[in-house]
């Protein structure tokens, strides 16, 4: 199924922030780790995938948000070379860290309070994180509150990252373990300091999602190139993926673009 433009751009407004949401599309084949970091948060326990970025890194609370999910120093990560504590949402947003730090925030109380982490590839992490503040300068200006919509790069070639692509296949019985290995989930903060929790917008939970709650929107943008945001139903997620918003992305070559979408279409094959 196609939607017009007109048919849905009047649900582009995000009521969450009252500013217009922008796309940051992940592209697995560059940084298989971090896509499965997101998949993890987003499709095994509920996790949204719409953000709020904080410009403002009030007295450090990017740290603070990294150790209230977990990782902070001598996190379970540390000790291996190369690898780095990967978190979902991220700690440049207001939702990092549980939603312990909202201080600066200037949207509606909709903060989520769950994250995932994964020890990730040190290289990984860093394209992705060069890529997302492009993002931040080029689509949000900086903009203190700013609401993003993280989604999946697609290209209709399936890549979702290697448990995204499992988990689209055989469901949430592929979610990894989150006592062990390299997955942790948490709804309550690894330290006892959390100065505020605001209300959720998405009730994150310590239980995999039936696979039936979790559906796929794609996107065409002017060059062709697919995105595919994953959402559930109980969320407002999928009203902010809208004809007319820009995409940062990696092309086949490594570099970042920005495109805009044209169509969106129904639920992904």
């Amino acid at each position: 199924m196609l939607f017009s433009l007109a048919s849905v751009v009047a649900l582009g407004f995000s009521a969450t922030t009252g500013v217009h949401a922008q796309v940051f599309a992940l592209a697995c084949n560059l940084y298989p780790d971090i896509c499965d970091n997101y998949s993890h948060g987003v499709l095994c326990h509920g996790i949204g995938t719409t953000l709020h970025y904080d410009s403002t890194n009030t007295q450090g609370n990017g740290d603070r948000r990294r150790v209230a999910v977990g990782c902070g120093g001598g996190n379970y990560c540390s000790g291996r070379a190369g690898i780095q504590c990967d978190e979902y949402p991220y700690a440049s947003t207001y939702d990092g860290g549980l939603g312990c730090y909202p201080m600066g925030f200037t949207g509606a109380a909709t903060l989520i309070q769950s994250g995932s982490t994964r020890c990730a590839d040190g290289p990984q992490n860093g394209r992705h994180g060069q890529a997302l503040q492009q993002f931040y300068k080029n689509q949000l200006n900086n903009q203190n509150s700013r609401a993003l919509v993280v989604a999946y790069q697609n290209n209709n070639q399936g890549n979702r990252g290697p448990l995204g692509e499992l988990i689209r296949t055989q469901g949430t019985r592929a979610c990894p373990s989150d006592s062990s290995g390299d997955y942790r989930f948490r709804s309550t903060p690894a330290t006892p300091s959390c100065p505020s929790r605001m209300r959720r917008e998405l009730q994150g939970n310590s239980t995999s999602f039936a696979t039936p709650e979790v559906k796929y929107l794609t996107a065409r943008t002017e060059s062709g190139m697919m995105i595919e945001l994953p959402y559930h139903a109980h969320s407002h997620d999928a009203s902010l993926f809208t004809p007319g918003k820009m995409v940062v992305t990696h092309d086949t070559n490594g570099n970042i673009v920005e495109e805009r979408i044209v169509a969106v279409e129904g639920e992904a094959a």
